[in-house]
């Protein structure tokens, strides 16, 4: 026997349905919403019969597939946002598929492209996780930085609520909310998808290819770390500029320096090599000095005549160490007039007017010719080393073994030094 209750709730839904077919364009919102309302009391009372007979369930299903049919109908009154709404308010059950009859609406043209923007999409978020992957090993390899961490968080968020979009239920449903908010069509939303989708994947490339502008940024940090004396912070903002940008020759060039300061001689010549590959005369000349006390004089001299070729008319004191360490090198291989050419050279943008206040150890270049002049036993020797003694900088290492010598040439000369 059918129950009293089941018997009701079924008249009830099929009148339902004979209003809606009868209606068409006369329908009031109410009377949706009341279809909506008998069909779920219907599936209540289906719930508590124990047996229905076959005839009552075919009936049943032949009303269910009229109002799939009527769908068109239902949604020329409400729209779809409007029964997301709905769903919000009553959160039906979710194989309650009444509640979901946009589903059940003929495609729409532009739905057949959807397979493709589909496909795009899934490209997109490949291209947006491989980026961001990227993006958090040079931003994160050293430290987690505030700038850091706003340009790999917030699009790695959005991508991530995204791949929840679409893997999701709950993901899905709230995404389709926004949409709903922003009153996208149905048809549109898998374009909406995928605009979304490009959007975020511009502005993830945007970052990553605004990385020079980061690595610049830490250099620039670095520089004026490094200028106070602050090596550690320097340290590692020259490493964040790198990790960021690795052909960042000036912060190479710095690190060198930090390196160097450390007495890690291996690790700061491969700073200045690399360094060497952005064309910074100093960091030629970086490496020839070191090169140099590695008794490479050959690399070093080669070096040094690779950097004066970039060095421009303005690098004064690049140009002046450049050629005093090529003059340094060919003084070791004791190739003594190229070296005296080179020293003297140096000296001569050392002692012009215009240049002379941009050299801060001139007094290297007179120590290196002295030691040449009396390789050569020239007389003039003695005057070089009476420059060298007086313009010599003791806090400079090389400098101070050279003015030591200088005391003891002109010592024996029966004279003193004034430095």
């Amino acid at each position: 026997m059918i129950s009293s209750q089941l018997t009701a709730t079924l008249k009830r839904y099929e009148a339902a349905i004979e209003t809606l077919k009868q209606s068409q364009s006369g329908l009031l919102a109410e009377e949706v919403l009341s279809i909506l309302n008998g069909r779920d009391a219907l599936q209540v009372a289906l719930q508590e019969e124990k047996f229905l007979p076959t005839s009552q369930l075919k009936h049943i299903i032949e009303l269910d597939s009229l109002l799939r049919e009527q769908a068109a109908v239902i949604f020329q009154v409400i729209t779809v946002e409007q029964l997301t709404e709905w769903r919000e308010s009553i959160h039906p059950a979710p194989d309650a598929w009444w509640w979901r009859l946009e589903t059940c609406l003929p495609p729409h043209p532009l739905d057949r492209f959807d397979p493709l923007w589909k496909l795009l999409t899934l490209a997109s978020w490949a291209f947006n996780l491989s980026l961001l992957a990227d993006l958090a090993k040079r931003f994160f390899s050293v430290g987690v930085g505030f700038i850091g961490a706003i340009a790999v968080t917030l699009p790695g968020l959005i991508a991530l609520f995204q791949v929840s979009s679409e893997l999701t239920k709950v993901g899905q449903e709230n995404f389709d909310s926004l949409l709903v908010r922003f009153k996208v069509p149905p048809q549109w939303r898998q374009e909406a998808k995928l605009g979304l989708t490009l959007a975020v994947s511009m502005l993830i490339l945007g970052i990553w290819l605004a990385l020079p502008a980061f690595s610049n940024y830490f250099a620039a940090s670095g520089f004026e770390d490094l200028q106070v004396g602050k090596l550690g912070s320097a340290e590692q903002d020259f490493k964040q500029a790198i990790s960021l940008n690795n052909d960042n020759a000036q912060a190479h060039l710095y690190l060198g320096f930090i390196y160097e300061e450390y007495q890690e001689v291996n690790k700061a010549q491969k700073q200045y090599l690399i360094a060497t590959g952005g064309y910074l005369p100093e960091a030629y000349n970086n490496l020839a000095r070191l090169y140099i006390k590695s008794k490479k004089y050959s690399e070093a001299a080669n070096l040094a005549n690779r950097g004066l070729k970039y060095a421009k008319e303005k690098d004064v004191e690049e140009r002046f160490n450049l050629l005093k360490n090529q003059g340094w090198a060919r003084l070791q291989q004791k190739r003594y007039s190229e070296a005296a050419k080179l020293l003297q050279g140096a000296i001569s943008i050392a002692e012009a007017p215009k240049t002379r206040e941009e050299i801060v150890n001139p007094g290297s270049a007179h120590c290196l010719l002295a030691q040449t002049l009396e390789q050569q036993k020239q007389a003039t020797a003695l005057q070089q080393w009476g420059l060298c003694c007086q313009l010599g900088n003791r806090n400079n290492i090389d400098e101070d073994i050279w003015l030591h010598l200088a005391e003891e040439k002109l010592e024996e000369a029966g004279k003193s030094c004034s430095n």
